[in-house]
């Protein structure tokens, strides 16, 4: 690199406010923002350029990737230096974002994982995700002020179209933040329902009650947060049969200090080895379902092997699930814990 080239940042990131608001904050650092295509031609080239390119960087979306590179594991795999993964920042706009996700992104060597970058969160929660580019690239860092005035300058907006938007514009807060939020405030209890019992759970009108009161929304709007919530997979219904409703059914946020605690890719390793969950050809309604296994079973697995609760054994394999890890034989639903069929990605 010559001393009038520009570093390049490489985005792979589907067309909307993230996007855009990724290109003008590199355009007001001196940075070439350079759009790739998630496919396996174009991965290959950022490959070869992050190889080559000691002042390159990249953004990449797990969320619209699948069809190229099925999970962040591939992708590290693809990048076969530590310097290239050294050199990739991830997205995962689609779901949440939990610690223990972005524990396992910095395991395999990548600068980092964030849920979001919008113009608002690159000044708020994603903030140090300029920070970091500016140390790749050997650019200077740009002060918050100096990119809320150039992205005035670009038009460069977000919009109210999605949930995490939803959520933004309601709350002023992030849906993780918002998240975290709701498992603090609202009573989670051991509940029980028709003689079943279910553990560390709330009622839906408890969370709406409270989002009413905390934030100064209407009922109605309380109810479109938690349904924006349970759409990124941060909230869900205890039998996942019911959306999100002012109504006394029972709910569980993912939020779970128990899964954070987990290393998701040694967990992952065991669990898919021979030591893990039984892997085998499966037969339910005179169809053959193979080399798969059954969602109960690899919650006992959990249970057995860390200790941790169900529910909490159950976000931990949907965790895994939501990083493509796992899928549902016939991609009917996430992991539950019941007599459902799964197998590895």
């Amino acid at each position: 690199m010559t001393q009038n080239t520009p570093p390049t940042a490489y985005i792979c990131i589907p067309s909307g406010d993230s996007r855009s608001a990724v290109r003008a904050a590199m355009m007001a650092m001196k940075v070439l923002p350079q759009d790739i295509l998630p496919s396996v031609s174009d991965l290959g080239q950022l490959t070869q350029q992050l190889h080559e390119d000691s002042s390159a960087v990249a953004f990449v979306d797990l969320s619209g990737m699948r069809s190229a590179v099925p999970h962040m594991l591939a992708l590290a795999q693809l990048l076969t230096t530590a310097q290239a993964r050294s050199r990739v920042i991830l997205l995962h706009t689609a779901f949440g974002v939990w610690a223990s996700d972005v524990k396992w992104a910095a395991d395999l060597g990548f600068a980092g994982l964030v849920a979001q970058t919008d113009s608002i969160s690159l000044g708020t929660e994603s903030r140090s995700v300029l920070d970091t580019v500016a140390k790749l690239t050997w650019t200077a860092a740009i002060a918050p002020d100096a990119l809320t005035r150039y992205f005035s300058a670009m038009q460069i907006t977000s919009s109210a179209a999605g949930p995490r938007q939803l959520i933004r514009k309601a709350t002023g807060l992030s849906a993780e933040a918002l998240c975290g939020a709701i498992a603090s405030s609202v009573k989670a209890l051991d509940r029980t329902y028709r003689l079943k019992s279910y553990p560390s759970c709330f009622l839906g009108s408890d969370a709406v009650s409270w989002l009413v009161k905390q934030y100064g929304v209407a009922a109605d709007q309380a109810v479109a947060l938690g349904t924006a919530l349970q759409s990124l997979g941060m909230l869900h219904h205890v039998a996942h049969e019911q959306p999100f409703a002012n109504t006394p059914n029972f709910f569980r946020t993912n939020l779970s200090t128990a899964a954070d605690r987990q290393p998701l890719g040694t967990l992952l390793k065991v669990l898919s080895s021979k030591a893990g969950v039984q892997v085998k050809d499966r037969i339910y309604l005179g169809k053959l379902y193979p080399a798969c296994f059954v969602g109960s079973e690899a919650v006992d697995w959990i249970t057995q092997q860390t200790k941790v609760k169900r529910h909490d054994a159950e976000i931990i394999l949907n965790r895994l699930y939501r990083l493509n890890m796992i899928e549902h034989v016939v991609q009917a639903h996430e992991v539950r814990d019941g007599l459902f069929f799964y197998r590895f990605i």
